[in-house]
């Protein structure tokens, strides 16, 4: 049984996070992207997220490998969605 832990997203993290979606956008349909962002737009759209006080976490190993992300944002601009995230 794998070890599982979870934690907030680290700066070192975001190289791992970026080869995740991308496999995801060459591989699947759900992201409705057709090419995978680089680095440094993964790294603006997470500086975006956390410095609107968004969760943008992590599950790792107990060796420390990241298995998968997770992340909420906004998800409309309307009064009325303000405590609604996606």
């Amino acid at each position: 049984m794998t070890t599982l832990m979870v934690r907030a997203v680290r700066p070192a993290d975001l190289p791992a996070i970026t080869a995740i979606y991308a496999h995801a956008v060459i591989s699947g349909t759900a992201s409705y992207e057709y090419d995978p962002p680089s680095l440094a737009e993964m790294t603006a759209r997470h500086d975006a997220i956390v410095s609107a006080n968004y969760p943008y976490i992590v599950a790792t190993d107990a060796a420390g490998a990241i298995l998968g992300y997770a992340y909420a944002g906004p998800f409309r601009s309307r009064p009325a969605y303000r405590f609604t995230v996606e």
